[in-house]
C-alpha cells in the first residue's frame, strides 16, 4: 500500500510550472506519482517530455487526448479546427521518434492502493472516455453512465483544469486541476493523496514562463502566455 501519491494533471507543455511542482513534490515523501495526461500539447514540449521521461521511482502515466493527438498528429481530417490541427503538428514536431513514440504508448487508466483512501481509480477524462468532461457542476444523471462500471469508491480525473473534490452516486470524485493551464486558480494545481486527499496549489515565476512561452515559437503563443499571466474562471 502506498502512503502518500502525488497526481499531476494537464500539464500541457508548461515547463516552469511543472518544474515548480516536481520541487515541490520532492519535499512531501511521496511513494508514487501519477501524470494523468495532456503532457506535451503547449509551448515547451520537448523540455517537458524530456523532464518527466527522465523521472525516477515509481511513475506512472495516463493518456489524455490531447497526447492521442499530438502523438498520431491529428488534424483538420480528424475533425479539429485548423489552429488546434496547426498546434497539433508543431508540437509533434519538436518532439523526437521516441518521444511521441512514448506518448503513443501511454496506457488509459491506473489504479493504486493508497493509505486511508483504499483502491483509487486514475483516469484522463471519465471512465469512460478521455475527452468526456466531469466537472465540479456536472449533473449526477450526466455522471451516472460515466462510472456505472467503475467498482473502486475514489476516481481521480483531470481534463477541466479545475480542482474539485466532490461526492457523487456514492463516489467521490476528485479533479487534480492543471499543472499549465489551470483555471479558477492563479498556480500550478494538482493534488496530493493519502491519507486524504489535499488538493495543492504551487506559485512559480508567472513573468518570466510568459515570456519563455512568447518567444516559444507556438502557434497562438501569446494567449498560451496570457493565460498564465491572467487564468480564466472557468475551465475549457
Amino acid at each position: 500500500m502506498l502512503k502518500r501519491v502525488a497526481a499531476i494533471y494537464d500539464i500541457h507543455g508548461n515547463y516552469s510550472a511543472l518544474n515548480a511542482v516536481l520541487e515541490e513534490i520532492q519535499g512531501c515523501n511521496v511513494d508514487s506519482i501519477v501524470i494523468g495526461g495532456d503532457l506535451a500539447w503547449g509551448p515547451q514540449p520537448a523540455l517537458v517530455m524530456k523532464r518527466i521521461m527522465a523521472l525516477e521511482g515509481d511513475v506512472h502515466f495516463i493518456k489524455g487526448n490531447a497526447d492521442r493527438e499530438v502523438g498520431e498528429r491529428y488534424g483538420v481530417k480528424q475533425g479539429l479546427d485548423e489552429w488546434i490541427a496547426e498546434i497539433n503538428q508543431w508540437c509533434a514536431d519538436q518532439l523526437t521518434e521516441s518521444q511521441l513514440k512514448f506518448l503513443n504508448n501511454l496506457q488509459k487508466e491506473v489504479t493504486l492502493n493508497i493509505d486511508g483512501l483504499g483502491e483509487v481509480l486514475f483516469v484522463h477524462g471519465s471512465p469512460r472516455n478521455d475527452e468526456e468532461a466531469i466537472r465540479k457542476d456536472t449533473s449526477e444523471i450526466e455522471i451516472k453512465p460515466m462510472i456505472d462500471s467503475v467498482k473502486q469508491e475514489i476516481i481521480v480525473c483531470g481534463h477541466t483544469h479545475i480542482h474539485f473534490d466532490r461526492t457523487v452516486l456514492d463516489k467521490r470524485i476528485i479533479n487534480a486541476g492543471s499543472v499549465g493551464l489551470q483555471s479558477a486558480a492563479r498556480g500550478a494545481c494538482w493534488a496530493l493523496l493519502g491519507p486524504d486527499v489535499d488538493l495543492r496549489e504551487t506559485e512559480y515565476n508567472y513573468q518570466l514562463a510568459a515570456e519563455q512561452i512568447r518567444q516559444s515559437g507556438m502557434p497562438m503563443a501569446s494567449a498560451f502566455a496570457d493565460h498564465v499571466l491572467n487564468p480564466p474562471t472557468v475551465g475549457p
